[in-house]
């Protein structure tokens, strides 16, 4: 008989909860409906935010550009870059840069491709986009999500800056790999104009906030101490990650809400891989590092408390060698998409109004409510499941 979720670990797991965790899943969907009822009764708003209408950065319109920048300014301003270069030689640390390079760079597109093609094999307009989206891995919405779910931050930024500079460098050869070559359809754009949208979109949506986020850090520090940094500064800028969010999630409905209400009856279809995908690729990543760390439990001496062990749980016992922080970091890493790439490059390629910008529009808005909910059941998880303890984790080497 498979073991039962305890209903004090589900109560437990609600209390320990704050009150703006609650809340997020209703204030998101206010945003998402909010967006959506305007971008339908309110036409004139739909060509605010339409980068061919008006100004616009790398093919995203002005406001959303400056919504997502904003959003990822907060996590990055927690990193502690001052000692990152002691947090990079640690093996751990190498071994989950290589862990998540396996995952992100093989394991993700494929999936995704093929999730497309058993789906949308008549449909190669929207196959195209929803492969799009599985190529382009996630800079933006990861670091929300795992702040979320009590990720690794360190290790999250880590990779994300490292999945950033990929992207320049292999985005244009997979897409050409996966949408053309492998489906046999022809090449309508050069690789050459690929590489150039990839790279500016990357060097924006996070060459930006990276800077900002790392300027604000070292100056703080270097003038009023990392202390008085961290009980004071950020305390004030950390909301903003949260505000940009909701904002973002604004922007994008208003100008995408009525393409997606109006193409909902023939796009439907575009919305099965994308939901398998972030449902196969987290829970996937889940028991790879669950897996993983068994055989670390094998090795060495538990490090887990043992009180723990010899209450009544029987979660993950044998595994008790996982990080609750770092396999957050993973799940979240694998299943999170970098949207705005993936949409700048489908605008850029075949237009505004195609069907390949269409779908790429719908990753954000299923990302979103997916991901989310991901991460609030999450911490469910980390009650359920026996983890390596906070005082034995590989930071404390730094």
């Amino acid at each position: 008989m498979s073991p039962r979720i305890p209903r004090t670990d589900v109560l437990k797991t609600v209390r320990a909860l704050s009150f703006l965790d609650l809340a997020l899943p209703f204030t998101i969907i206010l945003s998402i409906i909010f967006g959506v009822v305007i971008s339908v009764y309110v036409p004139s708003s739909r060509g605010t935010f339409d980068p061919t209408n008006h100004a616009s950065f790398v093919g995203v319109s002005i406001p959303l550009t400056v919504g997502m920048i904003i959003m990822m300014i907060p996590p990055i301003c927690k990193v502690s870059w001052e000692s990152i270069h002691k947090y990079m030689v640690l093996r751990y640390v190498r071994k989950q840069i290589f862990i998540s390079l396996v995952l992100n760079w093989i394991f993700g597109p494929l999936i995704m491709t093929a999730l497309a093609w058993m789906v949308l094999f008549k449909f190669e307009e929207y196959r195209q986009g929803i492969i799009m989206i599985g190529i382009a891995r996630c800079i933006a919405m990861v670091l929300i999500w795992n702040q979320i779910a009590g990720g690794d931050n360190d290790l999250c930024v880590i990779l994300v800056v490292i999945n950033s500079f990929l992207q320049i460098v292999l985005y244009a050869p997979l897409q050409i790999l996966y949408c053309y070559v492998i489906s046999n359809d022809r090449l309508v754009v050069s690789d050459g104009k690929m590489y150039e949208e990839a790279a500016k979109s990357v060097g924006v949506f996070l060459g930006i906030p990276l800077g900002i986020g790392i300027s604000i850090r070292l100056i703080f520090i270097f003038t009023m101490g990392k202390e008085k940094y961290e009980r004071n500064v950020l305390k004030f800028i950390s909301p903003w990650a949260m505000i940009g969010f909701h904002y973002t999630l604004l922007v994008i409905f208003i100008s995408r809400g009525y393409d997606f209400i109006h193409q909902i009856g023939q796009a439907v279809l575009c919305f099965v891989p994308l939901i398998l995908y972030f449902l196969i690729t987290w829970f996937m990543t889940f028991g790879i590092m669950r897996l993983l760390s068994r055989r670390t439990a094998l090795e060495k001496e538990c490090p887990c408390d043992q009180e723990v062990l010899i209450k009544k749980k029987i979660w993950g016992k044998r595994t008790c060698a996982a990080s609750y922080p770092i396999t957050m970091t993973q799940c979240f890493t694998m299943a999170s998409n970098n949207f705005e790439l993936s949409l700048a490059v489908a605008i850029s390629m075949y237009g505004n109004n195609s069907k390949q910008a269409i779908a790429a529009t719908f990753g954000p808005l299923l990302e979103v409510p997916v991901l989310l909910v991901l991460a609030i059941f999450s911490k469910l998880f980390r009650n359920l499941f026996i983890w390596e303890t906070e005082n034995d984790l590989p930071h404390d080497d730094i």
